[in-house]
């Protein structure tokens, strides 16, 4: 586990996906993999994540500023600063910025199933030429724990 810090708004080590900066601002090298925490900036427009969900994980979303769109099983809402979203295994989520000005979101993961790697991996398939083939991108978020949803509560086993 590491030692207490202190980070700063945008100060983490981070990486760019599609064009949005995410900060890791603990990681699963922190907590021995038990919890991790990234902040996302948003710019105008940007898509986000699309509806998935996990097996294992628990993720946790706060918006920080600006409105983000979050999807929730079939309930889609733009949320304001200050709102909390709670996604247990097996349910589809996704969120995105669909205005004009920025937004800051801080996505909690638990356990962390190594999601520093998914978003450094995933960020330079998105900067990789030519274009990663759906299959590619599939089998990276597999590896992590994060599988495609198309509408609704996914509940495994039900």
């Amino acid at each position: 586990m590491t030692w207490p810090r202190v980070v700063g708004p945008g100060a983490g080590p981070g990486t760019v996906v599609g064009g949005t900066p995410v900060s890791f601002l603990v990681t699963a090298d922190d907590t021995a993999g038990r919890f991790g925490l990234t902040e996302h900036r948003l710019p105008p427009r940007a898509p986000g994540a699309p509806l998935h969900f996990h097996n294992e994980l628990t993720e946790m979303f706060y918006v920080v500023e600006g409105d983000v769109l979050l999807t929730l099983g079939t309930e889609r809402r733009v949320a304001s600063p200050g709102t909390f979203m709670l996604v247990p295994p097996g349910t589809s989520h996704a969120f995105g910025n669909p205005g004009t000005d920025p937004a800051t979101l801080l996505v909690m993961f638990t356990p962390d199933g190594g999601r520093e790697r998914y978003f450094r991996e995933l960020g330079e398939l998105l900067d990789s030429s030519p274009a990663p083939t759906a299959e590619t991108m599939a089998e990276l978020a597999r590896r992590f724990d994060q599988f495609p949803a198309t509408e609704g509560l996914v509940r495994p086993g039900q």
